[in-house]
């Protein structure tokens, strides 16, 4: 009977730690993911061209339908407002042209949130680059994104966070791991959508800070400062961005 008993209270042990709206440490875990993005157009265009005669195939999470990359299934947990957190996907999106000179592997990509409305993308990159350079780099920041209140859509209620047409920047370090571009070179735009359990996600919390919480922000009196107070009016329209 006593082991009985036990296996009971084991049981619903078990059951309440079963999917929650949040994880232990506060976030929300992703339960869907999908990151579509057309890499570079005018890349693609010269690998599959008469120049490079070459190709790109795709394994695993990551998957192709022209003219984007599509990257699905990928795990993490991000927070609440959106600011950090990372969704990881295991799998390969290979670059090859000029007979075998040129052979560029990014794989297991991962999405980093990096502060309100931006994010990295990191690869894992190997190969050898148009310059003939081979490469073997893990974690390499390739991308820097940057979106809009415009560009975002939030349900609260679903759990469902898309973004459309982030701008996507190469950094350095990805300059310096893939070649071909320098820094700063604009890659196609990216979209993702993200999904977490019902009501995890909060309103945005991207507010200007002198407007969040009623505060209206400093004012210069002769030379001071002062605080200036006011009261924030809220329409029906305010807190989604």
């Amino acid at each position: 009977m006593p082991n009985l008993v036990a296996l009971g209270i084991a049981s619903v042990l078990l059951v309440s730690a079963t999917p929650t709206e949040r994880v232990a440490d506060g976030w929300c875990q992703v339960q869907e993911s999908e990151v579509t993005w057309g890499f570079k157009e005018s890349f693609r265009s010269y690998i599959s061209g008469a120049i490079a005669l070459g190709q790109w195939t795709t394994s695993g999470d990551v998957d192709y339908t022209t003219p984007v990359f599509i990257f699905s299934g990928g795990e993490g947990a991000i927070a609440p407002d959106r600011r950090s957190g990372s969704v990881a996907f295991e799998g390969e999106l290979l670059f090859e042209g000029h007979g075998g000179i040129l052979r560029t592997s990014l794989a297991d990509p991962t999405l980093t949130l990096q502060g309100p409305r931006q994010a990295t993308l990191v690869f894992d990159v190997t190969g050898d680059t148009m310059d003939m350079v081979s490469v073997s780099t893990d974690d390499v920041e390739f991308v820097t994104l940057e979106w809009s209140a415009g560009d975002e859509n939030l349900d609260i209620t679903t759990g469902e966070w898309v973004v459309t047409g982030a701008k996507a920047t190469l950094t350095t370090s990805g300059s310096n791991a893939f070649g071909t571009y320098p820094s700063g070179e604009e890659f196609d735009p990216l979209d993702l959508r993200l999904v977490v359990a019902s009501s995890c996600f909060t309103e945005s919390a991207v507010n200007p800070w002198w407007v969040a919480g009623g505060i209206g922000g400093l004012a210069l009196v002769g030379g001071g400062v002062v605080w200036i107070t006011a009261r924030a009016r809220r329409s029906p329209e305010q807190g989604h961005q």
